[in-house]
């Protein structure tokens, strides 16, 4: 491995503001990955940036460019030349016999004597809390402001409390302190080699070597010397009550009343937090048990050169970009920390979070270790919190997934390597984007808890990938054409031109999509935002009216609208915000309690007619109706609203439509009846809504041929006909979308699986190793497991990862033993699975125009005048939709979807007829000079063994659960894939998430919970005793120059005043003046025509409204709005003109009598200090001498950071 040393910076790797360098530039600041990642010019690579780079930490050393593999030698079908190779890849033989990289390496290692575990504890919801409703949150109930609570000292659970505490508080008080001080010393004196997790060299700021005699060091926290089979051993909810007490009188908090109403201890509804794991709280040791160390300062990972409202803007970007709310805790944090921290010391966790995950977002190509995490603390009271923060950000893979490389934070020693200790095998069934994800997260997640598994005295596991194909990617397939390009462009130079069989759309990478992270940030992946202008052709071959085709489309919205009232709603969540004011100035919170979340609910709970606990700090509900549809994927775009608030003949009209002849303005729309039939879903009522509407306003031929291909899209991003979707669930996704430009991969999608299995070293994939049964332990997640392929191989496993797809799982090919529970084998039986096939088509010219990348095309029923949806439901899908994919697969190309019934009826159509009827609706579009192609590609996904379809889909009977069922584990049988993500089923990005959430639910199983200390946050009197006895111990030197500038500053203060304060900037958008003067307008009308029982108009109904009545005023009615404005701006800039004015003399006068000050009282230092300062000359100089750094720094150099430009798209030109 190379020596040179990374930091983490402002953005990702990849292209600079400066020239793209090359694996052969000598740029000592750039990574060995980064520059091989961004050697392809003009390569898009950024990761939206959060603000200029900043130097945080110095980095491990990277490791050294190495040779690239010969694209021949590979066997799959797909570009070799995108994937960036590692020296490690030197060290695999490839096994001819099966297709699988064998990694050749001796990692035999003998673990210590296993150290027994701690007893977990699930933590169920334990009894609510009580307080008043208008009681202050970080004051207990009958206590004065500003009183501090009564506390008593920690002590063994099962030690008595010492009653003479009670009776004397000031003998009270006194103990308190004595034992508080008396645990510190025993911590502060503790011997720092015990720790051997740290690893000094790996903080991201340049402060992390620094000042090693100031930190505060605590021992690594003792495990009790219980039985090992006790580890999955889990208590009740009383169980964990009684703990609960245990665990508050060690924090220093007062005993719970005795006299409880039932509500306190109503149990949380955990089933009601959809997507949500719950976690299992550890019981810990008590709190005289010696705490871990860490070998870092407070803030050492905050830049102190970044002003901290900027800081804190990064890190809520950070958080928004990682799937986290950046000012409120998420379901598991919560279940976590509720018995530990209370509501005021959440926003010092949260700005912790935030903070670490900014490590990861800046930087995703080095991993964030334990002691940058750490440091985001800005107090060592915090540095358990940030410790159990990182452990579960790390789980759950919001940081250090994807392609990077995970570094050990210390040499092994020759005790740390066993000979013959115990090793299991994790066995991942299919090389999809779910498998390799989950298996590239095991990897990883092995290498930063190698150390708990050598505790446990055992070797880190192996991992082990089975795939049936003789290729990877799944589902994720991009096939190489056999025409070549006249011309290669420089875009192309070295890659293959292929065609996306599978998946193919990225649905934009901001706002959480991990893909940003590993296209982007991590391989450096050429990519191209596709642009969404899309015409319309009718079957003609006539371009639709634009108006037209807008005004189908509200119609077919306010349909989706309509049955969207009848969706799943959904479950109710906890929201524990912190204060938002200070997350955004980046300050934590000062106050301090000492009485938790659950003690302030079940105290809350226990007042007269209070919710209980389960009903306590709920999320509102918010509602999500229809309003676009996004015609590149089908997707449908929500908006927080109430679902068919306004009656059918107002909401025409407000559409634009024309009411037909003697139909009332009070007429309505009955769905209800359509909703209650047994087979009911979303097709069968939609149609009824469409029948309805045929009845108030005029629709035509073209109207339905227009609303059938809307439909059509939907059924595209639902792979199925619409009337095979539940009426409740089709849509059970919603509000989880990603934000940013949709962008194919140019070169081919399966590059990205190829990356995650290659990098940062390869994976241990068995190709050709199809599955016929899967042997596994029902009862428990410790027992063994056998994998069986149709070949005869057989493997071994202590735990199996399935991500087989859900339609070769409904298909039954791959048996299991015993048999899955009903409870899976029903969910399997409700989701839907269909197909999408394309037809891909390759000329050698283009003829179509090359300024779109999508169009549509209309489609006849087999009545051309027919008025009736059954019609239409066989042929709409039909070459529907078109993309020109030339500019990301080398060759003019074009590719036709086939959705609904159509992608069924491909599976059994030959190719010739397919060509023949794509080339007469291209000839009807773009005339008779359309050729015939040199090239068909057409897929036949249900007919594939490994995939038995395309995606899965909501089926009619589904449950609101059902993918959540999928994803729960049986056993030591666990699952992963799109069908087990509920937040992004049928896609890409679902895929790996599922992966992610599977690896996590394997490390769980193997390791135990997150260990928790108690107390988790040292009492404030602990940190006040090491104040003073850093006072006893403060350099003079310091103390004196502080004293003097405090003087300096009085004497400055008292002379002129208060420096002028800057004027706060008003608003200045005539937007925000004409919505404060025409909200209740915006409200009245939002009142006309609104349906009986449908409340009032939501506050972001009314947003929504005011402003399309801005957009709809007239310059005159805009202009009295435009001038107050305007008339803001001017006296804003008077004001600061006058500020700086001020602030100009203030600053002369003060600078001139602090020159004078300094004249007549300088600051002459003491005999003691010169006398320290010449033996630290002495020490330095004598260091000098024998070439060491007296600071111990090493040297730090910046990774060149990128920022995306509008000119980074790969463009090219076609021969």
């Amino acid at each position: 491995m190379g020596t040179n040393s990374r930091i983490r910076t402002g953005q990702v790797s990849g292209l600079g503001k400066g020239p793209v360098k090359g694996p052969g530039d000598s740029n000592s600041r750039r990574s060995t990955r980064s520059s091989l990642a961004a050697s392809t010019p003009g390569r898009p690579l950024p990761l939206k940036p959060l603000s200029p780079a900043v130097p945080v930490a110095d980095r491990q050393p990277a490791p050294p460019p190495a040779p690239r593999i010969d694209p021949e030698s590979s066997s799959e079908d797909i570009a070799p030349e995108i994937i960036v190779w590692t020296e490690a890849m030197d060290a695999m033989s490839l096994d001819s016999s099966d297709g699988s990289l064998t990694p050749v390496t001796d990692d035999a290692l003998t673990p210590p004597p296993p150290t027994p575990p701690t007893l977990p504890l699930l933590d169920e919801p334990a009894p609510e809390s009580d307080q008043e409703p208008d009681q202050e949150l970080d004051q207990e109930p009958g206590q004065e402001p500003g009183q501090e609570p009564d506390q008593e000292p920690d002590r063994e659970p099962d030690q008595k409390p010492d009653r003479e505490l009670d009776r004397d508080p000031d003998q009270a008080e006194q103990k308190l302190e004595q034992h508080l001080d008396q645990r510190l010393d025993h911590d502060l004196n503790a011997d720092r080699d015990q720790d051997q997790d740290r690893n000094p060299g790996h903080g991201r700021d340049q402060n992390l070597n620094q000042g090693r005699q100031q930190d505060l060091n605590l021992e690594p926290k003792q495990e009790h010397e219980e039985d090992h089979n006790t580890k999955q051993a889990f208590l009740s909810v009383s169980s964990l009550s009684a703990v609960s007490a245990v665990s508050d009188q060690s924090e220093l908090s007062p005993l719970a009343s005795p006299s409880l109403s039932s509500k306190a201890t109503t149990p949380m509804d955990i089933d009601s937090l959809k997507d949500v794991y719950v976690p299992v709280v550890r019981l810990t040791q008590p709190a005289d048990t010696p705490r871990r160390r860490y070998d870092v300062r407070p803030k050492v990972s905050v830049p102190p050169d970044l002003p901290l409202s900027e800081y804190a803007m990064q890190c809520i970007t950070a958080a928004e970009s990682s799937r986290l709310n950046p000012y409120s805790l998420h379901q598991e944090e919560y279940l976590i920390l509720r018995d530990h921290i209370s509501h005021a010391q959440v926003t010092t966790y949260l700005n912790i979070r935030n903070g670490t995950l900014r490590l990861w977002i800046r930087n995703p190509q080095i991993a964030v270790t334990r002691e940058e995490a750490v440091g985001c603390a800005k107090d060592v009271r915090w540095f358990d919190v940030a410790n159990v923060c990182f452990d579960w950000l790390v789980r759950r893979g919001y940081i250090n997934f994807g392609c990077v490389e995970i570094r050990s934070s210390r040499k092994q020693t020759q005790k740390d390597q066993p000979v013959d200790g115990k090793r299991k095998t994790v066995v991942v069934i299919g090389a999809g984007m779910a498998g390799l994800g989950c298996a590239r997260q095991l990897e990883a997640l092995f290498m930063q808890y190698a150390k708990k598994f050598r505790e446990m005295g055992e070797q880190p596991p192996r991992v082990v990938v089975l795939e049936g194909r003789n290729r990877i990617g799944g589902r994720v397939y991009s096939r190489a054409f056999t025409t070549k390009p006249g011309r290669t462009t420089d875009s192309f130079q070295g890659k293959r031109c292929t065609a996306e069989m599978g998946g193919m759309i990225i649905t934009g990478f901001d706002r959480g999509n991990p893909l940003n992270i590993i296209v982007r940030g991590q391989l450096g992946l050429p990519y191209r935002p596709l642009r969404p202008d899309t015409t319309l052709y009718d079957y003609n071959g006539k371009p639709v009216d634009l108006e037209r085709d807008q005004l189908v489309e509200k119609l077919y919205n306010d349909c989706l609208d309509r049955v969207s009232e009848y969706k799943f709603k959904q479950p109710t969540s906890k929201l524990i915000e912190g204060n938002r004011d200070l997350i955004d100035e980046g300050k934590d919170s000062s106050s301090e309690t000492y009485k938790t979340i659950r003690q302030i609910e079940e105290s809350t709970a226990a007042q007269p007619h209070a919710p209980p606990v389960s009903e306590q700090n709920i999320a509102p509900q918010v509602n999500l109706v229809p309003v676009s549809s996004d015609r590149a994927t089908g997707r449908i775009h929500t908006v927080p609203g109430t679902p068919g608030a306004l009656r059918a003949v107002h909401k025409a009209k407000v559409m634009g439509w024309k009411i037909k002849q003697g139909i009332s303005d009070e007429a309505d729309l009955d769905i209800e009846s359509a909703t209650k039939e047994p087979s009911a879903t979303l097709g069968s009522v939609t149609d009824h809504v469409i029948a309805q509407y045929k009845d108030i306003i005029d629709l035509n031929e073209q109207d339905y041929r227009l609303m059938n291909w809307h439909i059509a899209n939907l059924e595209y991003s639902n792979a199925t006909n619409y009337s095979q979707l539940s009426l409740q669930g089709w849509d059970i996704d919603a509000g989880n979308e990603w934000e940013g430009s949709h962008t194919m991969v140019v070169g081919g999608y399966q590059s990205v699986p190829r990356g995650i299995m290659h990098i940062p070293t390869p994976l241990n994939v068995r190709q050709k190793s199809s599955i016929s049964k899967i042997t596994y332990a029902h009862g428990s997640q410790t027992g063994p497991a056998t994998v069986e392929c149709e070949d005869g191989y057989k493997i071994d496993a202590d735990y199996v990862v399935n991500s087989i797809p859900l339609g070769v799982l409904k298909h039954g090919s791959v048996k299991f033993e015993p048999p899955l529970p009903p409870w899976k084998s029903d969910a399997i039986e409700r989701l839907g699975f269909g197909v999408l096939n394309k037809v891909i088509l390759v000329y050698k010219e283009p003829f179509w125009e090359d300024d779109r990348d999508i169009f549509g095309v209309l489609r006849n029923p087999s009545n051309r005048r027919s008025l009736d949806q059954k019609d239409y439901a066989s042929q709409r899908g039909r070459f529907f939709q078109w993309f020109n994919v030339s500019k990301t697969s080398g060759l003019p190309v074009l590719l036709a979807l086939m959705a609904g019934d159509a992608g069924y009826d491909t599976e059994q159509t030959c190719n010739d007829d397919l060509v023949t009827e794509a080339t007469a609706i291209l000839r009807s579009v773009f005339g008779s000079k359309v050729p015939e192609p040199v090239e068909t590609v057409v897929t036949r996904w249900a007919s594939d063994k490994f995939a038995r379809g395309s995606y899965s889909s909501a089926g009619p009977n589904m449950k609101a659960d059902d993918y959540d069922t999928m994803a729960r584990p049986v056993g030591n049988l666990f699952f992963a894939g799109e069908h087990t993500c509920g937040t992004h089923p049928a896609t890409v990005h679902g895929a790996y998430i599922s992966g992610l959430r599977a690896a996590s639910d394997v490390l769980d199983a193997m390791l135990g919970p997150i260990d928790i200390p108690t107390p988790l946050i040292i009492p404030k009197e602990t940190s006040l005793s090491l104040k003073r006895k850093a006072a006893e111990n403060r350099d003079p030197t310091q103390s004196r120059l502080e004293a003097y500038e405090i003087e300096l500053w009085d004497h400055i203060i008292a002379q002129v005043g208060l420096r002028p304060i800057m004027p706060t900037k008003p608003a200045m958008n005539a937007y925000i003046f004409y919505s404060k003067t025409h909200h209740e307008d915006a409200r009245k009308k939002l009142e006309e025509g609104r349906r009986a029982g449908k409340g009032k108009a939501s506050a972001n109904e009314v947003r929504v409204m005011s402003a399309k009545m801005w957009r709809d005023t007239s310059p005159e009615q805009r202009k009295p709005f435009v001038d107050q404005a305007e008339e803001q701006k001017r006296l804003y800039t008077e004001a600061m003109a006058r500020f700086k004015e001020q602030a100009a003399d203030w600053d002369k006068k003060a600078t001139e009598l602090k020159a004078a000050y300094e004249k007549e009282h300088p600051c002459v230092p003491t005999t003691e200090e010169l006398a320290a300062a010449a033996v630290m000359l002495a020490e330095a100089a004598v260091a000098a001498a024998a070439g060491v750094d007296g600071n111990n720094r090493r040297t730090r150099k910046r990774v060149e950071s990128y920022a995306e430009t509008e000119a980074s798209d790969v463009e090219m030109t076609l021969s």
